[in-house]
């Protein structure tokens, strides 16, 4: 009997939109999948450097699309508390 492949068996890209919890700035996220082969993955905000994290095969691809609109020129801090 011929089965078609499970969802979770497909490859596919996700594509999402989102804004920077830190500077506001608008930004597109690219992130590929594969089977059995996404990992966490961290990308970053393009104006900020605030990082994110996101199951994925590769590093996922980020495209600034609007700026940020907090009126400040500085990168965020991770903070260890």
């Amino acid at each position: 009997m011929n089965h078609s492949a499970e969802p979770d068996d497909m490859p596919g890209l996700s594509v999402f939109e989102k804004s920077c919890a830190y500077c506001g700035a608008r930004f597109r996220v690219l992130a590929s999948h594969l089977p059995r082969q996404d990992v966490p993955e961290a990308y970053a905000c393009p104006e900020c450097g605030k990082h994110y994290e996101l199951e994925s095969a590769v590093e996922p691809e980020v495209r600034l699309l609007k700026p940020r609109s907090d009126g400040k020129q500085d990168r965020y801090q991770e903070t260890m508390f």
